[in-house]
């Protein structure tokens, strides 16, 4: 027998996404049921390859599969004006790795944030092919070329909307579980930051408002995930597999919560 529901808020953070997944697996192995997941950012990465198909181990295997090599062959792409990593690879990435093509058709309904650069607005995927929702979701500014989609132009939702618990539709009776991953973005080292280039300033003004909004949405959930990651390089997620089990030990920690 299910113990009560869960919709689960997974938010931004980059290669500091392994997190999510341990906060699933802890939910799982507690026999919570995840009745929705919304994710922004490498939270719709996480979120929809969980959604698509409930399967922690087989995530965890892409997710240990990946060396600098194969993480280099990923990315690394021919450069154009709007980003430098044209997101092709990473795209054929995310629609190998889901289980299904379309939102509609995931096995836990799932929803993806993003911001449309032309209306600047928020733009919710909920129907639609997946692995464009993910890659839109995760075009990070200036690292991610934005994703053109039906007139719009996306990009990254973290930049409205970083923990977007707002999109959660939960039962009665049914928590809210958000996770956060800008615990330990600031302070920053005043010597590195003095020596900054223009690009490295620039990603450090958008950690700052992502890390205030998040303070500010986190508020509205039932019970908040924190995970202790480091901030480590945006895209480094070979260093980051260890993170699995932060997040992991994070949401045991508050298990009781959702009783």
């Amino acid at each position: 027998m299910k113990k009560k529901g869960v919709s689960l808020v997974l938010g931004c953070g980059g290669s500091k996404g392994p997190a999510h997944l341990g906060v699933i697996k802890a939910l799982v192995e507690a026999n919570f049921e995840i009745k929705e997941i919304v994710g922004t950012s490498v939270g719709a990465l996480i979120g929809g390859l969980y959604a698509a198909n409930p399967n922690v181990k087989e995530i965890e295997k892409i997710l240990n599969s990946l060396d600098y090599r194969k993480l280099f062959r990923l990315l690394v792409g021919k450069p154009i004006k709007s980003g430098l990593i044209n997101g092709e690879k990473y795209r054929k990435f995310v629609e190998d790795c889901c289980a299904v093509k379309n939102i509609e058709d995931t096995k836990i309904p799932f929803r993806a944030i993003s911001c449309d650069l032309v209306r600047g607005k928020k733009y919710v995927f909920r129907t639609g092919p997946i692995a464009t929702a993910i890659c839109a979701s995760s075009a990070i500014p200036a690292i991610f070329a934005p994703v053109k989609y039906k007139g719009k132009i996306l990009i990254d939702g973290g930049a409205l909307a970083p923990v977007a618990i707002e999109e959660t539709r939960p039962k009665p009776g049914d928590k809210v579980v958000a996770v956060a991953l800008f615990k330990h973005l600031f302070p920053k080292s005043y010597r590195q930051l003095s020596r900054a280039n223009l690009g490295k300033i620039a990603f450090v003004s958008a950690q700052l408002a992502i890390s205030n909004l998040s303070k500010q949405a986190i508020k509205k959930a039932d019970v908040a995930i924190l995970p202790e990651v480091e901030d480590i390089n945006v895209l480094n997620f070979v260093k980051s597999k260890n993170y699995v089990e932060i997040g992991y030990q994070a949401m045991k920690a508050k298990i009781k919560e959702l009783d």
